[in-house]
């Protein structure tokens, strides 16, 4: 089968989500308790007291404090959102290691591109859902717990969304966005493809491999001593605003990794299109 079959496709991604229901239970409860212990950590342990804050503090200084606090709870999420996003790529294909799994995905009724899209899905869309679900939750039963123990209720949904992404996204030149977004998405493309090459320890395979190539591009960047400025900036007195310019080779490095990430996804699908039921040890080739 090479079409792409809406109804086949919905069909199969229902039955696929049933058959993994009970694992993504397990990892929204690990991931919820995760975050949860860790917000506990930074507003009870790290820090100071609270007792003595409200004690010999003004109740505007204590809610500063205590933002701050917060404000460690959100960095401590991004940090394993990101986390969860890379584990997620690279554990793509992770339940076709046995031969079981992998004839009875291989020869699911349905065509490789809907496999694909299915896999794609169920372990990087929805992963994405659960990690946000379980941050949520882990804010507010931290957020109970404060309020239950006296201490001022103070969400870190909110202050995500108003100090850290709108700030982010909103408050920069595009070009910083461009440049971000195509950051963020060719180290996942990396990921990905590292998911469907390697049959084992894929994160780690796969973030070893790329910080060997890395090391090596820096060390010949070294010795070439590239005389390029991609941004350079100056600070304007009159309106008090740093201006910045960006050179003809940001343009054109952003337009290439735009183009590779395209190339690692289809590089990904055609890789897996390749699988058979009997692989090598190491690699799905």
């Amino acid at each position: 089968m090479s079409t792409f079959n809406t109804t086949r496709f919905s069909q199969a991604l229902k039955c696929q989500f049933l058959v993994l229901r009970k694992t993504w239970i397990r990892l929204f409860g690990i991931f919820t308790l995760v975050m949860f212990m860790a917000n506990l950590f930074f507003t009870r342990v790290q820090g100071s007291n609270y007792d003595d804050l409200v004690s010999n503090w003004p109740s505007e200084h204590v809610i500063d404090i205590y933002v701050n606090y917060v404000g460690s709870t959100i960095a401590f999420g991004l940090i394993f959102f990101c986390f969860s996003m890379l584990f997620a790529a690279s554990f793509l294909f992770s339940g076709m290691k046995d031969t079981r799994k992998r004839s009875a995905f291989l020869l699911w009724p349905v065509s490789n591109l809907e496999k694909y899209v299915i896999s794609i899905i169920l372990s990087v869309f929805w992963m994405m859902v659960i990690t946000i679900g379980a941050y949520v939750l882990a804010d507010a039963m931290r957020v109970f717990v404060d309020w239950v123990t006296g201490r001022v209720i103070i969400w870190g949904v909110p202050i995500l969304y108003t100090k850290v992404i709108s700030q982010a996204i909103f408050h920069n030149d595009w070009q910083m966005v461009w440049w971000f977004f195509t950051f963020v998405f060719y180290v996942h493309s990396l990921y990905i493809v590292g998911g469907t090459l390697f049959r084992r320890q894929q994160f780690l395979f796969t973030s070893a491999t790329i910080a060997v190539v890395g090391i090596l591009l820096i060390m010949l960047l070294n010795q070439i001593h590239p005389d390029v400025e991609f941004i350079s900036g100056t600070w304007d007195e009159k309106t008090e605003t740093y201006n910045q310019t960006f050179h003809p080779f940001f343009y054109i490095l952003n337009t290439t990794l735009c183009v590779l990430i395209v190339f690692h996804y289809w590089a990904s699908y055609k890789l897996f299109t390749r699988m058979q039921v009997i692989n090598n040890k190491w690699l799905n080739v």
